[in-house]
């Protein structure tokens, strides 16, 4: 069984974050249940340190934001670089800094991919990220 942050740690060896959040088509946002997307982006654990992770945005560069909130709880792997296939789960909130607003969401992640392969999540996992809001500005 693979698990989705030891994917991102996977990942984050190779990849280079650009921006919070999942990087989806369709939109991560948009209100379609059931439906499954496939995004590359932060990742975290728990909702509040996918909300730290937004905050801390606002004062670092991303890589650098995600590395502070994995010291802060002493686990290298709750938030890490993924790309993942997923459905959206509740919206938790919105956190606003000054690089812009951010929507809270909840994701099942259902496969992720390792050296350009995908594999399935057995059983799929909870996890949580962060999508721009698009058209809002702080």
């Amino acid at each position: 069984m693979l698990c989705p942050t030891r994917i991102a740690i996977a990942l984050l060896a190779a990849a280079s974050i650009s921006s919070a959040g999942l990087a989806a088509t369709p939109p991560a946002h948009d209100d379609t249940p059931d439906q499954v997307r496939i995004g590359t982006g932060v990742i975290c654990d728990t909702q509040d340190e996918v909300a730290h992770f937004v905050q801390l945005m606002g004062e670092h560069d991303p890589r650098g934001a995600m590395i502070a909130v994995n010291r802060q709880v002493a686990n290298p792997a709750a938030c890490g670089m993924a790309t993942v296939a997923f459905q959206t789960g509740k919206k938790i909130g919105e956190v606003r800094t000054s690089k812009g607003a951010f929507t809270i969401l909840e994701i099942e992640i259902l496969a992720g991919t390792v050296d350009g392969d995908w594999h399935m999540m057995t059983p799929t996992r909870r996890q949580f990220t962060a999508v721009a809001v698009e058209g809002l500005d702080v």
